[in-house]
């Protein structure tokens, strides 16, 4: 059935039920941006009956939402600056309601960000193809040793990140740095190989071979 104009967005605690934000919304509006809200809207669920959508505050908090709401209105869209202090949430909330231009318009927004290891990791959770080739590329060419520990944790990541500096050879001083300021994630890495972590041979075989080098 057609959705009805209005619904309720219910940001609840899931520490504390009892705490709850909740804010009118435009239905269509949601509907029209979101397949995720659609589904939600349509007839036969429970959201559709109650006309209350309840929004998890793993996904974000009612400020962010709001940030994103404000990015599916027409009349406010044009008028959202993206900035350090909204891209995140915006972006979350984008990728968990599959906004997909949305997301596209974030994929081109950040690469105006200064790229990290924080925004590579970033960039590969929510599948932002264009960034996460700039940040691997901008914190493999980084001489500042950036804080590289947290890679362990995102093998898939770590194997690019090798890939793109071991290619690095027109500054060899650089890839060595790199790849040494590596070696405690690797053998990290390593420990949770042998404990059944999946990785792929291919991934394994690289991860491995730059491990020995640098015993």
């Amino acid at each position: 059935g057609r959705p009805q104009k209005h619904a309720e967005i219910v940001r609840r605690d899931p520490a504390n039920e009892r705490e709850a934000h909740e804010r009118s919304v435009s239905s269509v509006v949601l509907c029209m941006a979101s397949p995720v809200f659609k589904a939600m809207l349509s007839a036969g669920m429970e959201e559709s009956r109650s006309r209350r959508i309840k929004v998890s505050r793993d996904i974000g908090t009612a400020r962010q939402f709001d940030d994103f709401y404000s990015c599916l209105l027409p009349a406010t869209a044009w008028t959202v600056s993206i900035h350090q202090e909204n891209v995140d949430g915006i972006l979350a909330f984008s990728d968990y309601y599959q906004v997909i231009l949305l997301k596209l318009e974030f994929d081109r927004a950040l690469c105006h960000f200064p790229p990290s290891v924080d925004r590579l990791v970033q960039a590969h959770k929510y599948g932002l193809s264009d960034q996460y080739k700039r940040c691997v590329a901008a914190v493999a060419s980084d001489a500042g040793k950036p804080d590289l520990s947290v890679l362990k944790d995102h093998p898939s990541v770590l194997f690019d990140f090798l890939k793109r500096i071991q290619n690095q050879f027109s500054d060899a001083r650089v890839a060595l740095d790199n790849i040494k300021a590596l070696r405690p994630t690797l053998l990290d890495v390593c420990a949770r190989i042998s404990m059944g972590m999946p990785l792929g041979p291919e991934e394994c075989t690289a991860i491995l071979s730059v491990c020995s080098a640098l015993t």
